[in-house]
């Protein structure tokens, strides 16, 4: 009996040693995140259309850049959140911009679905690589960033913004730019 809890002991303790260096190997750092000198939003990306678009297409003193996909749950749950803020604060100058991480026809159908009066891009392979740039290394959406017009990031958030963080985000980004 005694031989087989240490048996038991040891092969946890394998297991946990294994599990740790997976979870180590699958969440360094990406070589883009660690040559992040410059942090400056500078993009052109494919509208729904398929015209390539970059975010000085649509002047605005302050952008809210959401990389976002279908799929993905919390970003589902963010969209409305992202559609009131769009229009309530587009007057003040906040131009939102999503980034979908998914096939055309799948983005094209949650954005007409969904009445999505922003502009939305198709991120493919180049809006991964723009994740891990911008210090999201494991790829983990929603992403999002407040830009100035100048590119220079102000702030990021990873995971589904609320209400009251969304707003004191956008409040501090219209201060520091």
């Amino acid at each position: 009996m005694r031989g087989r809890s240490h048996a038991v002991w040891a092969a946890a303790v394998i297991g946990a040693l294994a599990a740790g260096f997976a979870v180590g190997r699958y969440t360094e750092p990406s070589p883009h995140a660690r040559k992040r000198h410059d942090t400056r939003v500078h993009f052109t990306l494919p509208d729904l259309a398929g015209k390539p678009r970059s975010l000085d297409h649509w002047p605005a003193k302050v952008y809210l850049v959401n990389f976002w996909a279908p799929w993905c749950p919390p970003c589902r749950a963010e969209i409305p959140l992202l559609i009131k803020t769009a229009r309530a604060d587009k007057a003040r100058g906040l131009e939102v911009v999503g980034i979908a991480l998914d096939r055309k026809t799948k983005v094209t159908r949650f954005v007409h679905a969904h009445h999505i009066p922003y502009p939305v891009l198709l991120g493919g392979e180049r809006g991964l690589e723009m994740l891990a740039r911008f210090g999201d290394v494991q790829g983990a959406i929603p992403f999002s960033l407040l830009v100035t017009p100048h590119g220079r990031v102000l702030t990021g958030q990873l995971g589904e913004f609320t209400r009251g963080t969304l707003k004191a985000a956008i409040a501090t980004a219209f201060k520091r730019r």
